[in-house]
């Protein structure tokens, strides 16, 4: 297999590979969005970061459309990190528009435990993801300060039977010494609204220089725009 590059300036010398191509395809249509033609939503929200808890009111239009009533810097960061992440991950787009857009071949042969690797080349991250049974089960990125591994450790099907990832993990490694820097654990939560499927909660407990801390943000009453 040709080499893959992970400078971004540097056209990528692999090959596109049709079965890679329609396995990645797969995954992506089995994955839930919200719809075509979401507008976004608004709802109540409960900030808790290590046992210091703010409410707010939030509306959501798109990843970088969010706004968050009055709150601490400190609640409001964190709620449009996370808030954005998952607009950005559930909103709606084709495969041609993302993972479709960089040239796609497995790297071997699948017998790993999370499955089969699918190498990514183009994207400037040297990402590659792992595939089982329809559905993406690790995600492998670089970038100049880390690199990170996201582990999906528990999924669910919503009403449409797409899935909608439950509880993953990311470790964080320094790119130079390849040590661990920290760990985050995610567990999600989510609430039927319409033919979306809304962040109703999400918890996430991270390890960092030998410190535990714990952050929920809890959505309510939910209206689509």
């Amino acid at each position: 297999m040709a080499t893959y590059t992970k400078d971004k300036d540097v056209e990528t010398t692999l090959e596109d590979d049709a079965e890679a191509r329609d396995a990645m395809r797969e995954v992506f249509s089995n994955t839930a969005r919200w719809p075509t033609g979401f507008k976004g939503f608004t709802a109540d929200v409960v900030a808790n970061i290590n046992g210091e808890e703010q409410k707010a009111k939030v509306t959501v239009k798109g990843p970088k459309d969010i706004t968050i009533t009055d709150v601490e810097e400190k609640t409001k960061s964190f709620l449009i990190e996370n808030l954005s992440s998952i607009a950005m991950h559930r909103g709606p787009r084709s495969f041609e528009e993302s993972d479709g857009k960089y040239k796609l071949v497995f790297g071997d042969d699948g017998s790993h435990p999370l499955g089969r690797k699918l190498v990514m080349g183009g994207d400037g991250m040297s990402s590659f993801y792992r595939i089982k049974d329809g559905r993406i089960q690790q995600i492998n990125r670089q970038t100049p300060r880390f690199s990170f591994s996201i582990n999906i450790e528990e999924s669910q099907k919503n009403q449409d039977g797409k899935f909608l990832t439950r509880k993953y993990s990311v470790f964080y490694f320094n790119p130079e010494t390849k040590g661990l820097k920290d760990v985050e654990s995610y567990t999600d939560e989510y609430a039927r609204v319409g033919e979306a499927d809304l962040p109703k909660m999400r918890r996430i407990i991270n390890c960092e220089e030998g410190a535990i801390s714990v952050s929920t943000m809890t959505l309510s009453n939910h209206e689509l725009i």
